[in-house]
């Protein structure tokens, strides 16, 4: 072997499910989900990886999320640390759905000091939610806090519910 190390690459239908097993982990200790997060966002900025940065920015959604789907409280990031990675996200600057997706669910009011990420940075978040053009709706979530939409809950499980089927 030379010199060069080289990089295990994996279909991109592999490396997206595995992207989505890791978001899901949501009962992970918080020093693994640290682990995983800052891998994240240092894959996010890669050109190489565009195919699959949607599936990034969920994972990175998940995993730091401000409100576990099902987890418990003492398995969330702390806020120090959703905001560093927030910051990250703002500087790479992508603008699509799941980017704006992942920045909602990292920066979303909780009303508990413990979770939520500064007041000067949730103001950053918010204009530039709006300057993406995310929803009214996104955009309260990280103002006043409030309960995921239909389509918010159907990203949260990168799939539409069964009918019926409600996150609270």
């Amino acid at each position: 072997m030379t010199g060069r190390q080289t990089e295990a690459q994996l279909p991109p239908h592999e490396s997206l499910e595995t992207l989505r097993l890791l978001g899901s982990l949501e009962l992970l200790p918080v020093e693994t989900k640290l682990e995983i997060g800052n891998m994240l966002v240092d894959l996010l900025p890669k050109r190489k990886l565009d195919q699959i940065r949607p599936a990034i920015a969920w994972a990175l959604a998940r995993i730091g999320a401000r409100v576990p789907v099902y987890g418990p409280l003492n398995s969330v990031v702390s806020a120090v640390d959703a905001a560093t990675w927030l910051e990250r996200l703002l500087v790479i600057d992508q603008r699509d759905p799941m980017s704006q997706f992942a920045t909602v669910q990292l920066a979303r009011r909780t009303d508990d000091r413990y979770r939520d990420i500064p007041e000067p940075l949730r103001d950053r978040v918010r204009a530039w939610l709006d300057r993406a053009g995310a929803s009214p709706h996104a955009i309260d979530l990280v103002r006043t806090a409030g309960q995921l939409d239909a389509d918010e809950q159907a990203r949260v499980f990168g799939e539409s519910l069964p009918k019926g089927l409600r996150i609270r």
